[in-house]
């Protein structure tokens, strides 16, 4: 995959991959200054970020997606099955303030398919990939890259999400995924995914 560029907030991972016309955002969630120090560092402009998504909808992941979408005038790409769960952002936010809320607006991409995402220059897919939430998504590329978000090891579940995880690791690998991007974790390749 050419041009990745990693953002870092807090321990926590945003991707920028290559789209047409500028760049895909894949998660925004911690931290205004610290965001836009990133971008600085890697001398990206807002107005590069045409498109922005995240993988699911908890705070340091999602919480600034309006933001960036006003700062650069990016379109929101969000999975159908995410949108409930903006209100549960919402209310996560609600009494720490200083949160903008996502507006889900007409030109935005709703559900986006393998001809959406190929329309803005993106070869892959938006998978549901529940086991960390129920709204967990995960873009998959063409190329074999995968970004999870927050997707457990299977090492690494409980009972009640084991089963979830599980499914959501074979449905991966069933694509042919090769490099699994966490937002936690460095890059981890599939020779190392165990799945009892």
């Amino acid at each position: 995959m050419q041009n990745l560029v990693t953002l870092t907030v807090r321990s926590t991972h945003f991707y920028l991959i290559d789209c047409k016309h500028g760049k895909l955002l894949i998660d925004a969630g911690w931290e205004m200054p610290a965001f836009t120090a990133q971008l600085r560092q890697y001398r990206i402009p807002f107005s590069d970020i045409r498109y922005v998504m995240f993988t699911h909808h908890h705070p340091d992941h999602a919480g600034l997606v309006q933001n960036v979408k006003n700062l650069s005038g990016a379109r929101l790409i969000i999975h159908e099955k995410q949108i409930p769960f903006l209100d549960d952002l919402a209310a996560y936010f609600a009494k720490k303030g200083g949160y903008e809320p996502i507006r889900v607006e007409k030109n935005d991409l709703i559900s986006p398919n393998l001809a959406a995402l190929l329309s803005i220059g993106v070869q892959g897919e938006i998978v549901e990939t529940p086991g960390h939430s129920d709204d967990s998504v995960s873009l998959v590329l063409d190329s074999g890259d995968a970004f999870i978000g927050d997707l457990p090891s299977p090492d690494f579940t409980t009972d009640e999400t084991r089963a979830a995880v599980h499914a959501s690791w074979k449905k991966l690998i069933d694509l042919n995924v090769r490099w699994f991007y966490h937002s936690h974790t460095d890059p981890i390749p599939v020779q190392k995914v165990m799945i009892s």
